[in-house]
């Protein structure tokens, strides 16, 4: 995939190509001679995200935040995806896949900035009565067995849902030596 430079478009995206493919979905990347140019998201941004979603909201006091921890079990778990609480501000929205906002997220100066920051980038935002429409996972993420798989906790983000053989296997493997963690 080529980078989409929209201040030196080349003939080729002059035309409207500017993906090796037409295929998949597609973001605005400018405005040249009145006609608007798509591209792929991977195209244009020179990073890949990092397949958590970010969870937004209220941390400002102990029972907000294990309020917020126990909201992003729930995103982990309806999204099947890995789920991390945002302390502070100081996160680039843009690195994550999507943005969860609890119901406080309007609560604190630090998640306001990130809910906002995540709209104005574009990004996939959901709030929290949208969460909830979700169902809840009981397949495993790692064996795909319909099992009775949960979230679990790995350092400061939830896992996908995983099932207790799949955990205590990944348990064993690290004990051994045999599967090491990424610090």
């Amino acid at each position: 995939m080529h980078a989409f430079d929209s201040t030196n478009p080349t003939p080729a995206q002059l035309d409207g190509i500017v993906c090796a493919g037409e295929d998949g979905p597609m973001v605005p990347v400018a405005t040249v001679d009145g006609w608007q140019i798509f591209a792929h998201r991977m195209c244009v941004e020179p990073t890949p995200r990092s397949g958590v979603v970010l969870v937004v909201g209220d941390t400002s006091s102990r029972v907000a935040l294990e309020d917020l921890v126990a909201f992003a079990y729930d995103c982990a778990d309806r999204l099947q995806m890995p789920a991390k609480v945002a302390v502070g501000r100081g996160y680039d929205v843009s690195q994550y896949e999507a943005v969860v906002r609890h119901d406080s997220w309007m609560d604190t100066v630090d998640s306001v900035v990130l809910g906002i920051e995540a709209r104005e980038a574009d990004m996939f935002c959901i709030d929290a009565d949208t969460l909830y429409a979700y169902p809840i996972s009981t397949v495993c993420a790692h064996c795909w067995e319909d099992d009775d798989a949960a979230p679990v906790l790995a350092g400061d983000t939830w896992t996908p849902p995983v099932c207790r053989p799949c955990v205590e296997e990944a348990a064993r493997m690290v004990a051994t030596g045999a599967l090491l963690v990424a610090a």
